[in-house]
C-alpha cells in the first residue's frame, strides 16, 4: 500500500507554509505582552461572568445558575444600549487580550504557556451561567423529557409543564423536538438520570463534559500540526484558546465540545495511517451531531485514493463505507428511537437567522415573501459540487484541509448558521497550517465574537430587514471574491516549467 505524504507526516503542500515553532526568546517584551494579554482577557471574561446573561436574554425564570446577574450591570440597571456597549468592550478586550498573546507567539513563546494563559481566562467562564446561548438548558430539558416517557423526537420537552430542568429552556425548543443524533439525547438521559432531573447539577455535567472536550481539542490540535510540520503553539494559539472558542466550548457548553474531542483524534488516526480507527471515532463524533459523519467520506476518499489500482481503491472505499455507515445506523438501532431524528435535522433553519447566507439570499431577494425554500435548495447543490471539487485535492492538499473546507462549505450553505458552527473549521484550520486560511479564522474569529448578545439572542435581529441579510451577502462576497483574487494571484506567481529545446 503506497502511503501519501499528509499521512506519513513529511512536509505536505499544507504544510509547507506554516512557520517551524521558533525556539523560545526569553526577554521582558515577551513576557509584559503574555501577562498583559493573560490579564487584559481575564478582565474582559470576569465582567462577562459577572454580568451573566440578561442582555438579550429569551427567558425570565429565575434561578437558572447558582447566583443571579448582577443587577447593577442588567439592561434594567444600566439601559439596553449601555448594557450592549460594556458586553461589546469586554469581548473587545478580549479579543485584543488574544491578538496581544498572538504577537508574543510570534516572539517564541511555547505552547504550553499559551495553554496557561487559556486557563486563566477560562476561570470566570466555569463559574459564571452559561453565556451566549440558551442550548445548554435545552440538553437538560430534553434528559428531563426523556426520563419522564417523552419521545423527544416527537415532542418538545414543554409538554412535561413548567417542571424545574424544563423551564430553562427558550420558547423554540421547549416545544420542538430535537435535531440532536440519538446517541447523544442517550447521553442526557442518562445524566437526567444520575442527578435526579435536578437542573443545575446537569448543567454543571454537561459543562465538566465540555470543558474536557475542549482539553481533548487543545491537545489534539497540537498533535495533527505537529504531524503535518506545523507550529503546536499556533495551533494551540489560533485553535485551542481562540476567544470564539472559549466562548461557545466552555462557557456555552454547546456539545460540538463532545463532537470535535471525537472527530480530532481520529482526524489524527487517519493521518498515522489508521484509517479505519479513525473512522469509528468520527462515527462516535457523528452520534453527537450528524456534521461529523463528513469526515467519515473525508477519510474514506483519503485512504481509497491512497491505494495501488482501482480494485484496491473500491475495496478500501466500500470498506471505510460499510464500517462507517454500519456502525453509525447500529448506535442509531441501540439508542431505541430509530431514525425520526432525520426529520428534524432542519428544525434550527426555522429559526431564519440573517447570518445564514442562505437565508440572507432569500430576504434580499424578497423581504415580504422570502425563496427560503429555493434558496437552501441551491445550497445544497453549492454544497455538493465544491465537496466534489476538494475531495478531488485531496493528494494536493492533504486531509485535514480539505475536511476543513468541506465543513465551511457545509455550514455555509446550510439552513442555519451560528458563530459556534464554525468551531471545527477554525480548529482543522488552525492544524493544518496554511498562512492565508489563517488569517481569514483570526477575522472571523474577532467578527462572530459580537453576533451575539449574551443572553442569546442574535445581534442582526435588533435591525430591520433586509439591512443585516444585505451586509451578509457583501461579507461573503466579498471574502468569496477575495479568495479567487487570491487564488488567480498564486497562480499567476507560480514558476512556469523551463522549456526544453531540442
Amino acid at each position: 500500500m503506497t502511503v501519501s505524504t499528509s499521512v506519513a507526516g513529511a512536509a505536505s503542500p499544507a504544510a509547507t507554509t506554516a512557520a517551524p515553532e521558533r525556539p523560545a526568546r526569553a526577554g521582558v517584551g515577551t513576557v509584559v505582552l503574555l501577562v498583559a494579554g493573560a490579564l487584559l482577557g481575564l478582565a474582559g471574561t470576569t465582567y462577562l461572568a459577572v454580568a451573566g446573561n440578561s442582555l438579550g436574554q429569551h427567558l425570565r425564570a429565575p434561578h437558572l445558575w447558582f447566583y443571579d446577574d448582577n443587577p447593577d450591570l442588567t439592561p434594567a440597571a444600566l439601559g439596553f444600549e449601555a448594557a450592549r456597549w460594556w458586553s461589546s468592550a469586554a469581548l473587545g478586550a478580549w479579543a485584543v487580550a488574544w491578538l496581544l498573546v498572538g504577537l508574543a507567539l510570534r516572539r517564541g513563546v511555547r505552547a504550553r504557556w499559551l495553554l496557561v494563559v487559556g486557563l486563566v481566562w477560562s476561570v470566570p467562564l466555569v463559574i459564571g451561567p452559561p453565556l451566549f446561548t440558551g442550548d445548554p438548558w435545552f440538553y437538560t430539558a430534553i434528559g428531563a423529557a426523556v426520563q419522564a416517557g417523552v419521545d423527544p423526537f416527537e415532542y418538545g420537552p414543554g409538554v412535561l409543564g413548567n417542571v424545574e430542568s424544563v423551564r430553562g429552556a427558550e420558547d423554540f425548543w421547549r416545544f420542538s423536538p430535537t435535531p440532536y443524533s440519538p446517541p447523544f439525547v442517550a447521553l442526557l438521559s442518562g445524566l437526567s438520570w444520575l442527578f435526579d432531573e435536578r437542573m443545575l447539577p446537569v448543567l454543571v455535567a454537561v459543562r465538566a463534559l465540555c470543558v474536557a472536550g475542549w482539553a481533548v481539542c487543545a491537545l489534539m490540535v497540537c498533535r495533527i500540526a505537529a504531524r503535518l510540520g506545523g507550529s503546536p503553539a499556533v495551533a494551540m494559539w489560533l485553535g485551542a484558546i481562540n476567544p470564539l472558542v472559549l466562548l461557545h466550548l466552555v462557557s456555552g457548553n454547546h456539545n460540538d465540545a463532545l463532537m470535535l474531542a471525537l472527530l480530532l483524534p481520529g482526524l489524527l488516526l487517519a493521518l498515522l495511517d489508521r484509517p479505519l480507527l479513525g473512522i469509528l471515532l468520527c462515527v462516535a463524533a457523528g452520534g453527537i451531531k450528524a456534521t461529523a459523519l463528513l469526515a467519515v467520506l473525508v477519510i474514506g476518499v483519503d485512504w481509497a485514493q491512497r491505494q495501488d489500482g482501482w480494485p484496491a481503491r473500491i475495496r478500501a472505499l466500500v470498506l471505510a463505507g460499510a464500517l462507517g455507515a454500519g456502525t453509525f445506523a447500529l448506535s442509531v438501532q441501540l439508542s431505541g428511537w430509530g431514525w425520526a431524528f432525520l426529520g428534524n435535522l432542519d428544525t434550527p433553519g426555522r429559526a431564519l437567522e440573517a447570518l445564514t447566507p442562505t437565508t440572507a439570499l432569500a430576504f434580499t431577494l424578497d423581504v415580504d415573501d422570502p425563496p427560503i425554500d429555493g434558496a437552501r435548495q441551491a445550497g445544497i447543490v453549492v454544497a455538493v459540487v465544491l465537496s466534489l471539487l476538494f475531495l478531488t485535492r485531496l493528494r494536493r492538499w492533504g486531509l485535514v484541509r480539505v475536511t476543513s473546507w468541506i465543513a465551511l462549505t457545509v455550514i455555509l450553505t446550510g439552513s442555519v448558521v451560528w458563530p459556534w458552527y464554525l468551531i471545527w473549521p477554525t480548529m482543522l484550520f488552525a492544524a493544518a497550517g496554511v498562512a492565508a486560511e489563517r488569517l481569514v479564522v483570526v477575522l472571523w474569529s474577532v467578527v462572530l465574537l459580537f453576533t451575539v448578545l449574551p443572553g442569546g439572542h442574535p445581534v442582526l435581529a435588533l435591525y430591520e430587514r433586509p439591512g443585516p441579510d444585505q451586509i451578509v451577502l457583501v461579507v461573503v462576497g466579498v471574502a468569496v471574491a477575495a479568495g479567487l483574487v487570491h487564488v488567480l494571484v498564486r497562480r499567476l506567481r507560480r514558476p512556469q516549467p523551463a522549456e526544453v529545446t531540442p
